[in-house]
């Protein structure tokens, strides 16, 4: 066997472990977690009640459902920051000095971007998205019956919707950083990405111009971020340039 098959066979032994590592922590976390499912259902609610929503479970097995599916969804919450922990011990040994300061600066952010996404989501979407049906629902004289189920299914699909959403100025400073795109090119095509950023808020908010409005706002304010970021790293790149000369 050479030297290069044995190293990546180690290299596929640490990844192993590692997936282990997280795997075993994930379970941990599920079966703590599962033991507080009721409080975390009710802190969950929070938006439902002040939208005077009632949940309902419609099968004899919803409650056990539930408990699996609230337990499941914290516990990968809980796990991610570990998953991206272990991928990051198992790639920093291949990287040079200045990609592992970029990376240390760049993962608070990261975080704080994501519980952002999750809040604004969580807060502001949600509710808005209730009411926007209630209206619709009153307008018909017709009574909604919501499955907790699929209201903490709908509550988890746009928080981490919106968790990743506001990952794209990270995205951006990164493409902008290894030279796939700059500031110039975001700002020559704004007007275009503005209307791209107002079709998906059609697509991820009720119909109606408010809630439309209040999804594009952050979206606009996270792209006029991203070309900040962006000049940002140009800037850095010309003064190290200046000072190499």
């Amino acid at each position: 066997m050479s030297e290069k098959e044995e190293t990546y066979i180690e290299h596929l032994a640490d990844l192993r472990k590692r997936f282990i590592k997280v795997l075993i922590f994930f379970i941990i976390i599920l079966i703590i977690t599962f033991m507080f499912v009721p409080q975390i259902i009710d802190f969950i609610t929070l938006t439902s009640k002040s939208v005077d929503l009632d949940l309902n479970a419609f099968n004899i097995t919803d409650p056990l459902a539930l408990y699996i599916k609230v337990a499941s969804i914290i516990a990968f919450i809980v796990s991610f920051p570990y998953l991206l922990l272990q991928l990051w011990l198992f790639i920093s040994p291949g990287l040079k000095k200045h990609e592992k300061r970029f990376v240390y600066k760049y993962i608070p952010l990261i975080f704080i971007l994501f519980i952002l996404g999750i809040a604004f989501s969580y807060f502001i979407i949600v509710p808005y998205y209730v009411m926007f049906s209630q209206r619709l629902a009153g307008n018909t004289d017709l009574n909604i019956l919501v499955g907790a189920n699929k209201y903490i299914e709908f509550i988890s699909r746009m928080v981490l919707l919106f968790g990743l959403i506001f990952q794209f100025p990270i995205l951006v400073y990164i493409l902008s950083y290894i030279n796939i795109i700059s500031s110039k090119l975001l700002i020559n095509i704004r007007k275009y990405a503005y209307f791209a950023l107002l079709i998906a808020s059609a697509f991820i908010t009720p119909p109606d111009p408010v809630s439309m409005g209040i999804a594009l706002l952050p979206l606009a304010l996270l792209y006029e971020i991203s070309i900040l970021l962006s000049k940002l790293n140009e800037r850095k790149k010309k003064k190290k340039n200046e000072e190499f000369e």
